[in-house]
């Protein structure tokens, strides 16, 4: 089924970006619809960025996505390197969290959208970090501006005909190493894999394949088979957080490091 125009207005105080995912998740459930892919997310996080930092915080929806962060963190402290920056940071709580834990390095991010800068004004105002509202597609930095370039569920926003693009500016950008924290439907549950289908702002993206075919070597790939066992263990007690869609589970993102 076609990619329809469904970014109504707030009805009844309910964000559109909300009603949007409820009409393409019911078409789907009850008739099998399935939507294209978006091509520009820029009116979608224009959208949800508006609120996405307060609803981040009081569901407590961030105490399962520590986990992520942790591994991201974890996988930093075994490379060498003196700056990073994040391709789609958001409201900066990735580069926030680096910036504490390696604090002689320099960072920096680029993000689409504004309201998500603006909120980071308020979250980031305790460290300096340059920023630029920009498309991860054209990054407005210098050839080799850092040592290390990452994101963490960002590059399954880019439209597949774009991804190219994004990989080849990451490269282009970064000297010493790439890490990514991304959906691959390959390498996840039949369950999520079946959850995601309606969701037109997911696009799985084949890691290994794009840095394999502009020759880069693959430092490590993990999928959720490599941490899920850790993530139960930490979670066992259970958490319950009060987000109105229901988190994934460690098989949402794989783990990869790339040597530029």
């Amino acid at each position: 089924m076609e990619q329809q125009t469904t970014y109504w207005k707030n009805f009844l105080g309910i964000p559109k970006y909300k009603i949007d995912w409820y009409y393409k998740f019911y078409l789907y459930k009850i008739f099998g619809f399935t939507f294209d892919k978006l091509k520009d997310q820029k009116k979608y996080w224009n959208t949800r960025g508006k609120e996405y930092f307060e609803e981040f915080f009081a569901s407590e929806y961030y105490k399962y996505e520590l986990f992520f962060q942790d591994l991201l963190v974890e996988e930093l402290r075994n490379l060498s390197f003196d700056s990073i920056f994040e391709a789609g940071c958001g409201f900066g709580w990735n580069v926030k969290r680096i910036k504490g834990e390696f604090p002689e390095v320099k960072i920096g991010g680029l993000d689409f959208s504004l309201p998500q800068l603006n909120n980071s004004k308020l979250y980031r105002k305790d460290i300096y970090m340059p920023v630029a509202q920009a498309d991860a597609c054209s990054m407005p930095l210098r050839n080799g501006a850092f040592d290390i370039g990452f994101t963490m569920g960002v590059f399954m926003n880019i439209y597949p005909k774009n991804i190219g693009l994004a990989i080849d500016e990451l490269l282009r950008v970064t000297t010493k190493y790439i890490v990514h924290l991304e959906w691959d439907q390959d390498n996840t549950t039949p369950e999520l894999r079946e959850r995601r289908i309606f969701k037109t702002n997911i696009v799985s993206h084949d890691y290994k394949k794009l840095y394999g075919d502009r020759g880069k070597k693959i430092l490590k790939f993990s999928t959720y088979k490599d941490f899920e066992q850790r993530f139960i263990d930490r979670f066992q007690a259970g958490l319950k957080v009060k987000t109105w869609e229901q988190f994934e589970g460690p098989q949402k993102y794989t783990l990869t490091v790339v040597k530029v």
